[in-house]
């Protein structure tokens, strides 16, 4: 790879990962993808929902599950996992949470 294509796709993700904020950037471009790719349909997401220390995540968990419909359960102290179909504007609304540290997991074709 020539240094000039390095160096744009370096700002690029740097870019990217400053305008997400507590989702992880290679979550959000697989999401962002398969969005892309397949615009009538929500990829799959294995989200991993790391809290802040002494937040009650069993009312998380509740939230979640009511609030988005989400397969959801604890995960440890501060954690929580949540799978369903999720876009990028998803995201971006469940890392608005103050007591939400960082957003990490993976995307895939969303079944049918």
């Amino acid at each position: 790879m020539s240094s000039t294509a390095e160096t744009i796709y370096d700002g690029f993700l740097s870019n990217v990962e400053k305008a997400l904020g507590k989702i992880d950037l290679e979550l959000a471009l697989q999401v962002m993808l398969f969005e892309r790719k397949m615009p009538d349909a929500y990829p799959m997401v294995e989200l991993q929902i790391h809290y802040k220390v002494g937040v009650d995540t069993d009312s998380k968990v509740s939230y979640m599950r009511n609030r988005y419909g989400f397969l959801v359960s604890g995960h440890g102290k501060n954690e929580i996992l949540a799978r369903g179909n999720m876009s990028i504007d998803m995201l971006n609304e469940i890392a608005l949470d103050s007591q939400i540290e960082k957003l990490a997991g993976s995307a895939s074709v969303a079944s049918y």
